[in-house]
């Protein structure tokens, strides 16, 4: 009956699960990049793909003949500090630097239209921005561009602001990758990808010293690419979906691995491990027995809730609650094999025949001894499972 109660549960559960939906909106690499992504340091992953399973890199398509080229800006940026990373919104704050070098044609549809380019290029993540400020971009001086010898416009200034972290992904957690990327775009619906070009400056982008401060958070290093955001939306105009040139400068941070397996995993192993030695105590203590796995069960509860409360809420498992599953299905089978061994030892007591008695008794001891057995390789079986199906 137990079995098909749980049957019965699962097909519940299974029948009512929703599935995420698929927007037509997402990023595409474009040929800016050149050799793609910069890595700074050995060993950086590429950006997060926002299904998880990355963008793709598609074809992109080219300028039809007698279309003119598009106008050409090149972005710069450098990090002095990343701080107040909040997992719950998810969000983070930022200060440093930006540069911009632009051509005529750009500068002349600027003056035409009365804009200002750290107006125009803004960051569509962004959540809020300094009260004292009217933008997220300040420019130096009077903000006005110099040109340049070679015949290019160039602008500089800084940034200070709140910025929605976008591509989390906590299924590895407590061993979690996190990246804080500031997403530039043209704030401008008549400039999209076929009138404006954002490519990045890689030679002079960075992150400055105090980037590290973060405490928890391990800099992995920085990224800056150009993408092609494809918007599912014509935005009224009626020519199909508008694709626009878009900058984005990453910064990535995780976990120390070393400090995640001896806060976290080993109190958690050193919880279980009570379970594996119940069995070890004397067959007469079957009340000491029955009661240890509920006080692992509220253990483990009590350290589930510590653990995630700095988490957002997710739609899937992450690692660490997998191990938490595998942790309170063993509990819940030691409880089980708690009460059969001690109705089995019970009912071996009222046999009359000494030497029925002591062989029943010497069975339950060989299969106390099997218990930790059991349930040390079973929740290695389990984990390795779910770190590679996670």
């Amino acid at each position: 009956m137990a079995i098909v109660a749980i049957a019965l549960i699962l097909m519940g559960v299974f029948s009512v699960d929703n599935i995420s939906y698929k927007t037509g909106d997402y990023l595409a690499f474009t040929d800016n990049n050149k050799a793609g992504l910069l890595e700074q340091k050995s060993h950086l992953a590429k950006l997060l793909k926002r299904d998880r399973k990355g963008y793709e890199r598609s074809e992109i398509k080219t300028i039809a003949k007698g279309q003119p080229d598009p106008m050409k800006i090149r972005m710069g940026l450098y990090a002095i500090n990343n701080y107040n990373i909040n997992l719950q919104s998810p969000s983070f704050e930022s200060s440093g630097y930006w540069w911009l070098k632009w051509g005529d044609d750009l500068q002349a549809y600027l003056t035409e239209n009365n804009l200002k380019i750290w107006k125009v290029l803004t960051p569509v993540n962004l959540i809020n921005i300094p009260q004292y400020a009217d933008s997220v971009f300040i420019p130096t001086g009077n903000g006005k561009p110099t040109l340049m010898p070679d015949g290019s416009w160039y602008l500089t200034g800084a940034y200070s602001g709140e910025f929605f972290i976008d591509r989390s992904d906590f299924r590895r957690h407590p061993f979690t990758t996190l990246s804080l990327p500031i997403m530039i775009e043209a704030d401008d619906v008549m400039l999209n990808s076929s009138k404006l070009e954002i490519s990045p400056d890689t030679q002079g982008s960075g992150i400055g010293q105090f980037i590290d401060s973060n405490l928890g958070w391990i800099n992995q290093g920085w990224t800056l690419a150009s993408y092609k955001h494809h918007y599912d939306s014509d935005f009224g105009f009626g020519k199909g979906a508008s694709d626009f040139s878009q900058l984005i400068f990453e910064v990535k941070y995780s976990t120390s691995s070393w400090l995640s397996f001896w806060k976290i995993l080993v109190p958690l192993m050193i919880v279980v491990a009570m379970i594996a030695g119940a069995t070890k105590l004397e067959t007469a203590h079957y009340d000491v027995r029955l009661t240890l796995p509920v006080t692992v069960l509220l253990t483990l509860v009590f350290m589930q809730q510590t653990h995630d409360a700095n988490l957002p809420q997710l739609p899937y498992l992450t690692f660490l609650d997998e191990v938490y599953v595998v942790s309170y299905i063993l509990t819940l089978g030691s409880f089980v094999m708690m009460l059969w061994a001690c109705r089995r030892y019970y009912a071996a007591l009222k046999i009359e025949d000494y030497a029925v008695r002591e062989l029943e008794l010497k069975k339950l001891d060989k299969s106390d001894d099997y218990w930790p057995t059991y349930v040390i390789g079973i929740g290695m079986i389990a984990l390795v499972i779910c770190w590679f199906t996670g």
